[in-house]
C-alpha cells in the first residue's frame, strides 16, 4: 500500500480496476456544447442531474474538501485537475443553476470554482491531467470522489474530528489524529446521531421544539446521496410536526454551534465524547425500542389516563374492588379484558412503574391489573372504541383508568368485622353499596362525631393513628361521576387529611391495608361511628 496520485490511500491495482470498469459508463443524455455557457446540468438515469462544463465534461466533489479548501495537490491534481472557468455570471450558467451557489477558492495562482462550498474538479483517469471525455462519469465513487450534483441531501466528508474541547478524535471517539468519513448535508455541515435514540424514535427533541436550537433536527424527506450509500437505509420520521431524516433508524441532527459552518465537528465532545457521534455509513442499526404495551395519554377534561400500545383507552370497574374480575358473560362482550402479556419496565410508557402492574387469572386468561384494578376495554355494541375515545367514562360503574386517582369508587358487599353482610343502612342483608376507596381499593370511612372539617378522633401525638389512620394526601383526583369541589384538605396536627363534604376521611387499621375490606363498619357497632364514605352522605355538621 502507498499513497497514490488519486489522493487517498488505496491499492493502485484497485484504482486501475475502477478506471477500467467505470471507463465504460456514459450518460444517457450528454449535453451539447453550448456557446457562452461555462457550467450546465447533464442527466444520467442512474445518478440523476449533475454538473458538467461547457463541453459536457463531468465535474466532481472531493470528500476531503469538507471545509471548502482544496486538499488535492501534487500527484493528486494530475488525476483530478481543478475546474477553473474564469468569472461566472448568471448568464453563463445553464438552466437550473443559480449564481449564488458558486464562488471560488485560490489554489496557488489558480482560481478554482466551487459549488455550494465544494471545490470542483475533473477526472483524468490516466493521471496525465487530460479529463475524461464528455458524457463519462467514471470518477463517481472512486475513493472519496463523487459526481457534483445540484440536489444532494447527504454528502460524505473525510476529515479529522475536532471536538468543542479543541481535541482531535478518532472514529472510536478516543483522542487521536486520523480522518473519519462521515455524513454532511449538501453544504458540508456535519450530521450527528444521538446515542440514546432508538429505531426511528427521537428521544431528544421536545414537543415544543424549545431545545431544537441546541441540536436541530435535520428536516428533509428527500434522499439524494452518493452512489456508494444504500439509499434504502434512509427514511424520515415525524417529530412534533417536522419531518426528520433518519439513517439505519438513527434520527439525524445538526449541532447548533456547527450550524452554517462547513466541516465543524464540535458536537462530538458534547457533553462527552461519543454521546453525539457523527453519522457514518457503517453505523449499526439503531436499537428497536421495546413496544410500549401500556402508556399514558392525556385528555383536556380527564388529565392523564392509561391506554394500550395502540392508544386504546383502558378502564376500571368499581365492582372489582377486591381485585378480582367481576365482569362475565354479556358484560365481557361490552367490556373486553385487557391482557398485555408479560410487562417489563421497558415496555411501559413514561410515568408508569412496573411495581403497579400484575395479573389476575380469568379462566385461562391472564388479565392485566393496575394498582390491583383489572383493566378493560370498552366495546359498545360489541365493537371496541377507537384510539383516543373515552366513551366508557362514568358509564354505570366504569371509569377511565387513571394513574393518579386519590379517590376511587367501589361497588361491593359491605362485610363487617363480625363477618356479617350489611346493606348501606347498616342492617344485616345482602346487597352492594357504592363507597369511596383510595387508588388501590382500600376503604375510606368517616367518623360520626366529627364536624365540618374538624377531626375529633386523632390525638395530637398521633398515638391512636394506627387504629384509624387519617387519609393523608393533598391530591384531589376523582372519577368524573364525583364533584371534585366537594373535596378539600383539613390540617390535622401538621398533616393533610382529605375530607368530603366536610367529613375527614380515615382508613381502618383492622382492614390491614387489604383492598375491598370493610371491617370498620361494625366498630363499635354497625354504622354507629364509622360508616363508609359515600357520594350521597349528608354535609358534615358545623359544631
Amino acid at each position: 500500500m502507498k499513497k497514490n496520485s488519486i489522493g487517498t490511500w488505496v491499492p493502485l491495482f484497485v484504482v486501475v480496476a475502477m478506471v477500467t470498469y467505470y471507463g465504460c459508463k456514459k450518460t444517457d443524455n450528454p449535453p451539447p456544447v453550448t456557446t457562452g455557457v461555462q457550467v450546465q446540468l447533464a442527466t444520467s438515469t442512474t445518478l440523476g442531474q449533475y454538473l458538467v462544463d461547457k463541453n459536457g465534461v463531468t465535474l466532481y466533489f472531493f470528500a476531503d474538501d469538507a471545509k471548502g479548501h482544496n486538499t488535492c495537490s501534487g500527484g493528486c491534481a494530475a488525476y483530478w485537475p481543478y475546474f477553473s472557468p474564469g468569472t461566472l455570471t448568471q448568464d453563463n450558467l445553464g438552466a437550473g443553476l443559480t449564481l449564488a451557489d458558486f464562488d471560488t477558492v485560490h489554489v496557488g495562482s489558480i482560481v478554482q470554482a466551487r459549488y455550494k462550498g465544494w471545490p470542483l474538479y475533473y477526472f483524468a483517469p490516466a493521471g496525465n491531467s487530460v479529463p475524461e471525455t464528455a458524457g463519462q462519469i467514471t470518477g463517481e465513487s472512486v475513493a472519496n470522489w463523487f459526481v457534483a450534483k445540484p440536489d444532494y441531501t447527504i454528502m460524505l466528508a473525510d476529515a479529522q474530528l475536532v471536538g468543542n474541547d479543541g481535541k482531535n478524535y478518532l472514529g472510536t471517539y478516543a483522542e487521536g489524529v486520523g480522518k473519519t468519513v462521515y455524513f454532511t448535508d449538501a453544504k458540508g455541515v456535519t450530521l450527528y446521531a444521538f446515542s440514546p435514540d432508538s429505531f426511528n424514535v427521537n428521544k431528544y427533541t421536545k414537543a415544543d421544539f424549545s431545545n431544537n436550537a441546541a441540536w436541530p433536527v435535520y428536516e428533509t424527506t428527500t434522499v439524494v446521496a452518493p452512489s456508494n450509500l444504500d439509499k434504502t437505509k434512509f427514511s424520515s420520521i415525524s417529530v412534533a410536526g417536522h419531518m426528520q431524516m433518519t439513517y439505519n433508524g438513527w434520527p439525524l441532527y445538526y449541532f447548533g454551534q456547527d450550524l452554517n459552518v462547513r466541516g465543524n465537528t464540535k458536537g462530538v465532545s458534547v457533553p462527552g465524547p461519543g454521546i453525539w457521534p457523527v453519522a457514518v455509513k457503517d453505523m449499526a442499526s439503531a436499537p428497536v425500542a421495546p413496544t410500549k404495551l401500556v402508556k399514558l395519554a392525556t385528555s383536556g377534561t380527564l388529565g392523564q389516563y392509561l391506554v394500550d400500545k395502540d392508544g386504546n383507552t383502558l378502564y376500571f370497574f368499581s365492582n372489582d374492588t377486591k381485585g378480582r374480575n367481576s365482569c362475565s358473560g354479556g358484560c365481557a362482550t361490552v367490556w373486553p379484558y385487557f391482557s398485555a402479556g408479560p410487562i417489563t419496565q421497558n415496555s411501559l410508557g413514561a410515568g408508569l412503574n412496573i411495581a403497579d402492574f400484575d395479573t389476575v387469572m380469568v379462566g385461562t386468561l391472564a388479565q392485566t391489573r393496575y394498582k390491583g384494578w383489572p383493566l378493560y376495554y370498552y366495546a359498545p355494541g360489541g365493537t371496541r372504541e377507537a384510539p383516543g375515545i373515552i366513551g366508557g367514562e362514568a358509564v354505570s360503574n366504569w371509569f377511565v383508568a387513571k394513574p393518579d386517582y386519590s379517590i376511587m369508587l367501589a361497588n361491593g358487599q359491605l362485610i363487617g368485622g363480625d363477618g356479617l353482610n350489611y346493606l348501606s343502612t347498616y342492617v344485616v342483608g345482602v346487597g352492594k353499596t357504592v363507597y369511596f376507596t383510595d387508588a388501590k381499593g382500600q376503604t375510606l370511612y368517616t367518623f360520626t362525631p366529627d364536624s365540618a372539617n374538624i377531626n375529633k378522633y386523632t390525638k395530637a401525638d398521633f398515638s391512636n393513628n394506627a387504629s384509624w389512620p387519617i387519609y393523608d394526601t393533598t391530591l384531589i383526583v376523582v372519577p368524573s361521576a364525583l364533584d371534585k369541589s366537594l373535596f378539600s384538605n383539613t390540617n390535622v396536627f401538621g398533616k393533610h387529611q382529605l375530607s368530603y363534604k366536610g367529613w375527614p376521611l380515615y382508613y381502618f387499621g383492622g382492614d390491614a391495608k387489604t383492598r375491598g375490606n370493610t371491617k370498620g363498619i361494625t366498630v363499635p357497632a354497625p354504622g354507629t361511628k364509622w360508616p363508609v364514605a359515600a357520594k350521597d352522605i349528608n354535609l358534615a355538621p358545623h359544631k
